[in-house]
């Protein structure tokens, strides 16, 4: 057991987590940043991964793809990438090429540093990233993308006091939280990522960074080592508790008070009817995300009994307000997933958040179950991301009101005698 600052305690386990591979960050990155074009070294499997979980058609020409290893490749000193990065540059002209690592060029040692410094030029560089599921969970890999910005953000002077909140988000979402911050006062040099490779944000020792995405630890400390850059310590803005916090700590770093208790609590009263859906039920979170300790304080002040909440990784440090509100509930990090089995056997909670891979399962055993998945994808930041945040919550339970009971009769039907 890790103790932590608060009341909070860590177990800590030693499994493996079910989680999606890393090079599924592409699938959001290469829509926020683009000018940019996505090059992953991987296998047959890597290609239909990308093919079926972003669901992209060929003759799209998505900003992203696969350069496959064949048996012949095993013989060379390095994959030959020449050719490709000149038909990338030719068919897309993007301004940053980014080179995702996978499980078997890691495997067989490819040095992709090297790599992609042959592959640079001073036009179109061709950054680095490691993405490899055998290292990160799948979130993760937008921080390896984000550090591989970093030598690219200019220098800003001392002095120059502005925030940057560090996340990627769509651009409404930016748009909102921009226009939050200036409406409160604070200055906004930009965001981590920007849409476009040749406007990220200047970072220096007076920059605030502002980490909207509970797993981009690495980045945020990177940036506070190398640039003197201060990180804020707060709560993740999701939910109004969150929200609040998050936007008054900003405020305070900037020596600007402000108090958005009403503003929170006319937020609580609009999702009233979801709260009062959640209020008692038992919810147990198993680990995928890394936004598992956010969601779970949100639960836990809307009303719920958070069973269990597991993540892949907790950084003490970077996590530590959320810690700290989520005292008397169990957290669990690398969790053993057949400890939870018998766990969500005896408790029976009324529902799991859980990856996509065991959340089939789940449901076959009766449970309702929510993708915790949906909750990287959708806009669930600040104020204007409070109701999607409550409904995301509620929908499977609503949904599994309207649906029989999922007895043998339901999984039998249409299924051939002899298979019964």
């Amino acid at each position: 057991m890790m103790p932590v600052s608060s009341d909070c305690q860590i177990l800590k386990e030693d499994n493996v987590t079910h989680s999606f591979c890393g090079l599924a960050c592409v699938g959001w990155l290469y829509q926020k940043i683009k000018d940019s074009f996505f090059l992953i070294l991987g296998t047959h499997t890597c290609a239909h991964f990308l093919q079926n979980a972003l669901g992209m058609m060929i003759f799209a020409k998505p900003r992203f793809g696969v350069a496959l290893i064949e048996e012949a490749d095993l013989s060379r000193a390095e994959p030959q990438l020449e050719a490709v990065i000149e038909e990338i540059k030719r068919d897309h002209n993007p301004s940053v090429i980014f080179l995702l690592s996978s499980c078997t060029p890691e495997v067989m040692k490819v040095d992709f540093k090297g790599l992609a410094h042959h592959l640079s030029t001073d036009k179109t560089p061709v950054l680095f990233v490691p993405a490899s599921g055998l290292v990160f969970n799948f979130t993760q890999a937008e921080d390896s993308v984000l550090q591989a910005l970093v030598p690219f953000c200019p220098e800003a002077p001392a002095g120059e006091k502005k925030v940057v909140f560090v996340g990627s988000v769509n651009d409404i979402t930016a748009d909102d939280l921009r226009t939050e911050a200036e409406q409160l006062g604070i200055p906004v040099a930009g965001f981590l990522p920007e849409s476009r490779f040749d406007k990220l944000p200047a970072i220096g020792p007076d920059t605030v960074l502002a980490p909207i995405q509970p797993y981009l630890s690495r980045v945020c400390s990177r940036l506070s080592r190398e640039r003197g850059a201060k990180v804020l310590t707060s709560l993740f803005p999701f939910g109004p508790d969150g929200t609040k916090t998050f936007w008054e700590d900003l405020a305070a770093m900037f020596d600007i008070k402000v108090d958005l208790s009403d503003r929170a609590e006319a937020a609580w009263e609009k999702i009233k009817p979801q709260t009062d859906l959640l209020k008692g039920k038992k919810i147990f979170l198993t680990a995928d995300t890394m936004m598992e300790l956010p969601l779970a304080r949100f639960l836990k002040n809307a009303g719920a009994e958070v069973v269990e909440c597991s993540s892949a990784y907790i950084n003490k440090k970077f996590h530590a307000r959320e810690l700290e509100a989520l005292e008397g509930v169990k957290v669990v990090e690398q969790p053993n997933f057949h400890r939870q089995l018998e766990e969500i056997k005896a408790t029976r909670p009324d529902m799991i958040v859980t990856s996509l891979m065991t959340a089939n399962p789940f449901v076959g055993n009766g449970f309702v179950v929510k993708w915790s998945m949906e909750f990287t994808l959708m806009s669930i930041h600040s104020w204007s991301g409070v109701f999607t945040l409550a409904n995301l919550f509620v929908s499977p339970l609503l949904r599994r009101e309207s649906l029989p009971e999922f007895d043998e009769s339901v999984w039998l039907e249409g299924v051939m005698p002899s298979a019964q």
